[in-house]
């Protein structure tokens, strides 16, 4: 399923401002890896180096940048992130956080994938990474929350981090979704579908599951573990729950869909069903997120 980056972008830029009002799944998953990263570099080969090499990918609204800044106060960052308006806030955010963090990041916008797998000179302009030449000097850490599901080639960007990273301990740690979120909602659909005669389609995005992510670290020299957990949520109705996927940036980017009146038929019937067979015990409806996060110490 082909992911439309131009559409990725539109939705952050628009929803920047109030990203964080709705994204409490977005924010524990950052605490979870920082946690994870600092343990891991606590624990690596190369734990007794200073972490002075920080690569974020999709930093967001700095909120994981800000928790990496007081964790690793010796590192600098270059953090990549394809809407300028989400590095707008990550700038503010870090400004308030008085951190003395902002001094210590530079921010690149645009496609990740492109500036990773192009190994783009816009990285080593801010003085974090040399590259050409004999002399190139690695990233003791690379994060990344809740981005990598917007991956067209995951596979090659991994790669391409990978060949980023510090070797003798450095440290690959990301979070992303899986497979079984908003399950409420795509079996509602499917559902609708089929009481409705019409033929299935996408409604939002294939997330790739753990054996996938694995694969991706096949063969490199280091250790890969992966672990996986479900959040659920509760929303007052189907309404707020797609009101909220919205408001996080997370419209749907896949070509496809329907519209017009068929459309409307659909959404309604969907919404009966979902909100049958879906009922929060204590009222409203229940939403899965599936959370996957990968952890890879290179050799």
């Amino acid at each position: 399923m082909n992911i439309d980056k131009s559409l990725v972008r539109l939705h952050f830029d628009k929803h920047a401002h109030e990203y964080e009002q709705f994204a409490s799944v977005q924010m524990e998953m950052a605490a979870r890896l920082t946690a994870s990263a600092v343990e891991a570099k606590r624990t690596s080969g190369g734990g007794q180096r200073p972490v002075r090499r920080i690569l974020e990918i999709g930093c967001g609204t700095g909120r994981l940048t800000a928790m990496l800044a007081a964790a690793f106060p010796a590192a600098r960052f270059a953090c990549i992130d394809l809407s300028a308006r989400m590095i707008g806030m990550a700038k503010r955010n870090l400004d308030q956080a008085q951190l003395g963090a902002a001094e210590r990041v530079s921010f690149i916008e645009g496609d990740a994938e492109a500036i990773l797998r192009g190994e783009s000179r816009s990285i080593g302009a801010f003085g974090v990474l040399e590259q050409g030449g004999q002399q190139r000097r690695g990233f003791d850490l690379i994060v990344s929350n809740a981005a990598f599901q917007w991956f067209v080639a995951p596979r090659d960007t991994v790669k391409a981090c990978l060949r980023l990273l510090q070797p003798g301990g450095g440290v690959f740690a990301f979070s992303t979704f899986g497979p079984g979120t908003f399950r409420q909602l795509h079996d509602s659909f499917a559902e609708a579908e089929r009481l409705l005669g019409m033929a299935p389609v996408p409604h939002g995005q294939a997330f790739a599951g753990g054996d996938e992510w694995r694969d991706c670290f096949a063969g490199e020299a280091g250790t890969f573990h992966w672990s996986g957990d479900v959040v659920t949520e509760v929303s007052p109705d189907v309404r707020s729950f797609l009101h909220r996927v919205k408001r996080i940036g997370a419209g749907n980017a896949v070509a496809g869909g329907r519209r017009g009146v068929g459309g409307r038929k659909l959404l309604e019937t969907m919404e009966r069903i979902y909100a049958d067979r879906f009922a929060a015990p204590g009222g409203g409806i229940e939403a899965d997120y599936e959370i996957g996060y990968g952890l890879f110490v290179r050799d």
